[in-house]
């Protein structure tokens, strides 16, 4: 699940480590980060089966896995 205040402050810290300033997260970097943790969580959903990956005309769609018992 994204934690957008781990985030915020992974985003910060970096800044301070680099004497970046200002040690701020902007939200465009905010976006950035959530996007990329957003399509690792999806990667990771669709190699374990939970959900399936379908291609439309403009991009991808995705559906929970349907478990039969």
């Amino acid at each position: 699940m994204i934690d957008i205040k781990h985030i915020i402050a992974s985003i910060v810290e970096e800044k301070i480590r680099h004497n970046k300033e200002p040690a701020i997260a902007h939200t465009r970097e905010i976006q950035k980060a959530v996007i990329e943790s957003m399509k690792s969580e999806i990667n990771e959903l669709c190699k374990t089966g939970e959900i399936d990956k379908h291609k439309t005309l403009n991009g991808w769609a995705f559906s929970i896995t349907e478990t039969t018992n």
